[in-house]
């Protein structure tokens, strides 16, 4: 069995040393811009030298994450810090941005890149993209089963990452624009402000259903330490910990912990044990203790798991349950328990009252029976002061740090070079000749260093072997210990230690000299000429536009409605419902009227879509469909391969910039969607692809997130880990209600049970339609999800009145304006940006 990675976190120097220390095969960071962890300290370009050199000395990797979008502006930026990386030594560089890729793939080929877990690849085919596009790993999405994981792995050449362990996303990764939206800070930007860990209700048409004021999007990190027996030989390349946001001391203990049961599962040394886990429970608490929400959740490892994959009540850290208050003494601000755990001064508390900011602090004071003491024992009656806050009787303690294990974790990184290379050395000590030293390590490094004055014959005490080995086995300063050590010793002669000690310094530290230089710094200056035309590529001079054409997107049928009277150019329905019979006849009737009609498929489609697509894209040829709104790579990758349809690429695609929309055009899509997170700025200073039609949304609710989680099934309908769906979701019209009141329509998809949150507010904005057509926006669309026909054909009217430039078309319109503006809606990052 190959050698599996164990990829470990580092958003700062300690953390990096934590997972260095501590075993990891691989450490992955972000440099000073692009990464999607832009709030961690990161690395710049000095501290990204250190960490690649230390990493390499211990033959660790090292990855840098540049997982963002990047627009126009910023690539040439983007270009340079990923060229001073790679020539820095770097050993790959994690991409969600496709046409940020393309680049890299041109200008640096010497480069390995990484497909982020943002750029949303579940299945096969988008695999089979990311190994035409040049890709070396794909980090696959966390909603993915293991016989998924497995199936993959099986069928690809590129190396399969997954995550273990961290915290998870309630949405598919590289598809949440809730925080962009909201609040203005993108997640597709390394900005995320975590709406999904803030309180949430369920309503069922107009009555709170469930859930009210309960932490409903916010899942319980994944731990899959129980899981290594079957994911260790399943084929995938790499174990990844999530956690560069997260302290040293928890790198540590993960990372320590993961190389302790990995090393098991690799040498079939790992063993049941009592309760049915693999780790023991000094690990496993060990796990629980430096974070957890609730818990651990094995994610989608094993399938959906209901309202068992949340953390309701609390989406922060909750350590480990220490008791609930005997009484409390608001005078002394002293509380008195029954311990679960033992506890010790310095360890940290909260007591949950039942309010969003619960009391607690630093355990500072701790008395059992009158008599002070700085720690008591599981099952003692403690007292414990001074705490402050409303504190009642029969309110839940937990433990949230353990100073032990945090001094534990921070020895274990802070002593000097604990992580040891093994080389092989041979010396020689030869009668009236210097000492040779020679020393080799396993990539082929050989360094041989002479002493200074020659061995003499001893008039008293003759040096021994073993009084030479023991000075070369001195290494503890150094990175390094010898594995074997060959001495070829004279009898009866003697030589001072200090010549075998100066001989080892020098030698080891020639030999971390070699294993320092960056692989790749002697190809620099083969690229030198290729940075002026990196971002040039044919027929980006500005297309002129003659006519803006209008497109409509209907997330559900409307049987009253009669599409072909819209006057739309371009019409996209539900893929399922051209499967329809009646579908024929609308089809023929928009076509007959000059529409295009196009089907449109989820951004995520797995399991029964994927067997409903497959089987449906001959039928939708023949009915006179024009083409296929995709909105993944593997969707993209299905649709070309089985069906001579066009493809549309949708905003799930993430096009931020001109790059982008050629890689999609080169994939075969004849038309792409621009992000809804582009300004209008950035819009019209996009690059034309000759061949390609673009597209950008004017109305319509902004999908927010797409989940595999259903909170309407777990919510509403308590689906949990041993019960089946009830079909909640079909029982009524769902949305969540925030603190703020505001209301977010949830659309399910009873197919494969996807869930899509979206915006509480209607993006309009059909000012900026003359914008966008001198900016050569071929499409302005429509987005139709709980609009009534009347409206859709006002909604039609009014924004066909605008893309034809009539004058006064705000006075014509007044009373449907005046009425989506008092419903409420946003103008998108048009005018702000992110």
């Amino acid at each position: 069995m190959d050698k599996i990675e164990l990829l470990a976190p580092a958003g700062e120097w300690d953390a990096f040393l934590a997972a260095v220390e501590n075993g990891a095969d691989a450490v992955y960071l972000g440099g000073p811009f692009f990464n999607a962890r832009q709030s961690a300290e990161n690395f710049d370009g000095s501290q990204l030298k250190n960490a690649v050199e230390y990493a390499h000395v211990r033959d660790v990797k090292v990855y840098m994450a540049m997982n963002t979008l990047i627009s126009d502006s910023e690539l040439d930026k983007a270009l340079r810090l990923a060229e001073e990386a790679f020539f820095t030594g770097i050993d790959g560089i994690i991409v969600q941005d496709l046409g940020f890729a393309g680049l890299l793939r041109r200008s640096l080929p010497g480069l390995k890149l990484h497909a982020s877990t943002q750029m949303t690849v579940y299945n096969i085919h988008g695999v089979r993209i990311l190994e035409r596009l040049g890709f070396k790993r794909v980090v696959l999405a966390r909603e993915l089963s293991l016989e998924e994981i497995r199936y993959i792995c099986q069928n690809t050449c590129l190396e399969v990452e997954v995550f273990v362990h961290g915290a998870l996303c309630i949405c598919y990764s590289g598809q949440c624009l809730m925080s962009s939206v909201i609040g203005g800070r993108s997640g597709n930007r390394g900005r995320c402000a975590q709406p999904c860990r803030l309180p949430y209700s369920l309503l069922k048409n107009n009555d709170v259903a469930a859930g009210d004021g309960k932490y409903i999007l916010s899942p319980k990190d994944i731990c899959l330490v129980n899981e290594l027996e079957s994911l260790v030989p399943s084929g995938v390349k790499c174990l990844k910990i999530e956690g560069r946001m997260k302290s040293p001391e928890y790198v540590a203990t993960v990372t320590g912990i993961y190389r302790k049961y990995i090393d098991m599962a690799q040498n079939g040394k790992l063993c049941m044990e009592e309760g049915g886990s693999l780790a023991n429970n000094e690990d496993f608490r060990a796990l629980t203790q430096i974070f957890n929400r609730g818990g651990f959740s094995q994610g989608y490892l094993k399938g959906r798991t209901g309202y068992g994959l949340m953390a309701y009540q609390k989406p922060k850290n909750w350590g480990i349950y220490l008791g609930e208050v005997f009484s409390y003494n608001k005078e002394s601000r002293k509380i008195r328990l029954r311990l679960k755990e033992d506890l010790s001064n310095g360890d940290g508390i909260e007591i949950w009252n039942g309010e969003d900011e619960s009391p607690g602090g630093v355990v500072s004071e701790i008395s059992v029976e009158g008599v002070r003491r700085k720690t008591a024992q599981k099952g003692e009656l403690a007292e414990l002061g001074s705490v402050k806050g409303r504190i009642h009787k029969g309110d839940k303690v937990y433990k949230t740090s353990d100073k032990n294990l945090a001094v534990k974790a921070r020895e274990s990184f802070s002593g000097r070079f604990a992580r040891k290379v093994l080389l092989e050395g041979k010396i020689v000590i030869k009668r009236d000749m210097p000492l040779m030293l020679q020393a080799a390590d396993k990539r082929g490094n050989t360094v041989q260093v002479k002493g200074n004055i020659p061995a003499q014959t001893a008039v008293n005490v003759p040096l021994t072997r073993e009084r030479a080995i023991e000075q070369l086995s001195k290494t503890g300063g150094s990175p390094f210990e010898f594995s074997t050590l060959e001495l070829q010793l004279d009898d009866g002669v003697t030589l001072p230690v200090s010549e075998i000690n100066a001989a080892r310094r020098k030698a080891l530290e020639e030999m971390e000299s070699l294993r320092r230089v960056p692989k790749h710094d002697e190809m620099r200056g083969e690229f030198g000429d290729k940075w002026d035309n990196g971002v040039y590529f044919p027929g980006n001079s500005r297309k002129k536009i003659s006519k803006l054409k209008l497109a409509m997107l209907f997330y559900r049928i409307l049987e009253e409605l009669d599409y072909s009277s819209l006057g739309i150019d371009r019409i996209y329905l539900p893929f399922k419902y051209m499967l329809n019979n009646n579908a024929k006849k609308v089809i023929d009737a928009c076509r007959a009227c000059g529409q295009e009609v196009y089907a449109w498929i989820p951004p995520v489609v797995r399991g029964n879509w994927e067997r409903l697509i497959d089987g449906g894209l001959d039928r939708l040829t023949g009915m006179g469909v024009d083409g296929v709104l995709a909105g993944n790579l593997g969707v993209i990758e299905l649709v070309k391969k089985h069906s001579p349809l066009k493809v549309a690429g949708d905003y799930s695609l993430n096009v931020f910039n001109s790059m982008t929309s050629w890689e999609l055009y080169s994939l075969g899509c004849s038309s792409v969607m621009l992000s809804h997170e582009n300004t209008l700025r950035q819009i019209e200073g996009f690059r034309n692809v000759e061949g390609l039609e673009r597209e950008v949304l004017v109305y319509g609710r902004v999908p927010l997130m797409i989940s595999e989680h259903c909170p309407v099934g777990s919510i509403a309908g308590n689906t949990g880990p041993d019960s089946i769906c009830a079909g909640e979701c079909v029982k009524g019209e769902y949305r969540l209600r925030d603190r703020m009141g505001m209301e977010f329509p949830v659309l399910c998809d009873a197919t494969d049970c996807i869930s899509t949150i979206f915006n509480s507010n209607v993006l309009f904005v059909p000012q900026v339609l003359s914008k966008i057509k001198a900016a050569g926006i071929a499409y302005a669309r429509l987005n139709i999800i709980d609009e009534e026909p009347q409206r859709v054909r006002e909604l039609a009217e009014l924004f066909r009145a605008e893309a034809s430039g009539l004058p006064c078309t705000e006075e014509r319109y007044e009373g449907i304006i005046e009425d989506i503006r008092k419903r409420g809606y946003t103008k998108g990052h048009y005018f702000r940006g992110v």
